[in-house]
């Protein structure tokens, strides 16, 4: 049943917290018409969802939710560059798992900018995540190290390993 070509979806960040309610108790009086139950109406929205993304193409067997849930991390400056230039400060276009509202935030433009679990006491079991790296210099062997272990949810060690590259800072003397 269409609710009219003027009808809007709402936008809400929190949506969710109104159709748990609504599916679970399914109260009469909101049921639309012309259907005589709730559960003809929600059959007929998997059929009518099945049908849209079926026409998009490929099966509905092949598709993820990475398709709308796809990486576009960028360094800030990429901005100011001519689009031909862009790619090289960007991470890969890759598919995420997680959303806004789950414990593995991230999304196509927002995530956590570090993803921990540490328990005191127990820090060598502990697990660290970074999106795009321990570097935010494009130049650096360091730019995007990690990043793919943040993607795939791969648990890197939380504590330090065996030192290999260090950086002295020594003020000059006058």
């Amino acid at each position: 049943q269409r609710l009219g070509d003027a009808y809007l979806e709402p936008r809400l960040a929190q949506i969710e917290g109104v159709l748990w309610p609504l599916v679970n108790e399914r109260p009469a009086h909101l049921l639309p018409p012309p259907y005589a139950s709730w559960e003809a109406l929600l059959a007929d929205a998997a059929r009518r969802l099945e049908a849209d993304l079926a026409a998009q193409g490929p099966t509905l067997s092949e598709r993820s939710w990475g398709e709308r849930n796809t990486a576009a991390i960028c360094h800030p400056v990429s901005r100011a560059l001519p689009a031909v230039a862009r790619p090289w400060l960007c991470m890969p276009a890759d598919r995420l798992p997680g959303d806004r509202d789950m414990p593995r935030v991230q999304g196509p433009a927002f995530g956590a900018s570090q993803r921990m679990v540490v328990s005191p006491g127990h820090e060598a079991d502990g697990i660290i995540h970074m999106p795009g790296g321990q570097s935010g210099h494009p130049l650096s062997p360091f730019w995007g190290a990690g990043h793919e272990d943040w993607v795939n949810g791969t648990p890197t060690p939380f504590l330090p390993g065996a030192t290999v590259h260090t950086l002295r800072l020594v003020p000059t003397r006058e």
